[in-house]
């Protein structure tokens, strides 16, 4: 929680942006998927639009980072919730007049709005159209679970929504009268146009209402991959990846982990391996599962890699199952890239 010192107000960001693991996934299938597989175009364009999606983020938490609001308000970035139905929401603000939903729509090109359909289309400058789900769908959805929860948990209040799209220089055509379109910097002048409304919702209570929405967040877990996609374990490449030439397959060595191919040595390389392990296929996992995917043939080693990588676990001697989950992933991401820094 962040607190800024603003002029009179009180900002607070309940929810920080964070890293997109389902992005980094995502950049593990590719590693380890071949080339010529089915399903490796559709991954390739399901990061690119998780990149872009992202991105897009970045420049909204940015806004809110730099720009100043003379009133109390609390925000919330990546905010996952359940009521009615489960929903996501790239950015909530809560001030006395409410709550403002903004989703963020990254998509290149000019952007057309159809009369008589619930899309919008984009035309690249190659000629290429593209069609997509029009943000007011989504934002009446996301507007009609948000009540739904305010009208489970707290006094219903009003909700506003409007669609953020990041670059200033888009063009649009046939604009939806039912659809709020703003640019990054067009976002405080409509939140300040927003506070001449009547207040909905005291000050002493603003703080409560904050403490709750932020308490029924639910953080997104979209792993295993796998599963999506419809890939099998056997599709994958095993092995345990060289971060200096990418060859898949180090060996085990009495220091580590040496590469065949390129002879660079690596003391860590089994912590990718099992974080690309828990994000592709199963957060439970062997010994003898992570020696199959490790291509490891030591099993007192497995047995101290595991231990030491500090993964729980249930069970006893060749029962025993290890047990991952979304923190301990990020855990091991950090520790990937703690490893590549040094």
């Amino acid at each position: 929680m962040l607190q800024n010192d603003n002029g009179g107000g009180i900002s607070l960001i309940m929810k920080e942006r964070e890293i997109s693991l389902k992005a980094i996934g995502l950049e593990a299938m590719l590693r380890r998927l071949p080339e010529h597989h089915p399903r490796y175009a559709d991954i390739e364009n399901e990061l690119r639009k998780t990149r872009a999606g992202e991105n897009g983020e970045k420049i909204l938490a940015d806004v809110f980072n730099k720009y100043q609001f003379p009133f109390e308000h609390y925000i919330f970035h990546d905010l996952n919730m359940q009521s009615t139905g489960k929903f996501q929401v790239d950015t909530l603000f809560l001030f006395q007049q409410g709550a403002v939903i903004l989703e963020v729509k990254n998509i290149a090109g000019r952007i057309s709005f159809p009369e008589t359909q619930n899309q919008l289309t984009r035309t690249l400058e190659n000629g290429q159209v593209d069609a997509f789900e029009c943000p007011s769908v989504q934002l009446e959805r996301n507007k009609m679970l948000l009540e739904d929860w305010f009208n489970m948990h707290l006094t219903p209040i009003p909700i506003y929504q409007a669609a953020v799209f990041p670059r200033p220089h888009q063009q649009f055509e046939n604009l939806r009268k039912d659809l709020t379109l703003l640019f990054p910097l067009e976002i405080p002048i409509f939140l300040r146009r927003l506070t001449s409304f009547h207040s909905a919702i005291d000050v002493s209570e603003l703080e409560d209402i904050a403490n709750k929405i932020a308490d029924a967040h639910s953080e997104f877990d979209p792993f295993p991959l796998s599963n999506r996609f419809g890939i099998q374990p056997s599709e994958l490449i095993s092995g345990v990846r060289c971060a200096h030439c990418g060859f898949h397959g180090m060996e085990s060595i009495q220091n580590g982990w040496g590469c065949p191919q390129c002879r660079y040595v690596d003391p860590h390389a089994h912590i990718e391996a099992l974080l690309d392990y828990f994000m592709l296929l199963d957060y439970r996992i062997s010994n003898k599962t992570a020696r199959q995917f490790l291509r490891l043939s030591d099993e007192q080693k497995m047995k101290r890699i595991l231990r030491r990588t500090g993964i729980p676990f249930e069970g006893d001697r060749r029962g025993r199952v290890y047990i991952s989950n979304l923190e301990l992933v990020r855990k091991l991401y950090a520790k990937c890239r703690s490893k590549v820094m040094k």
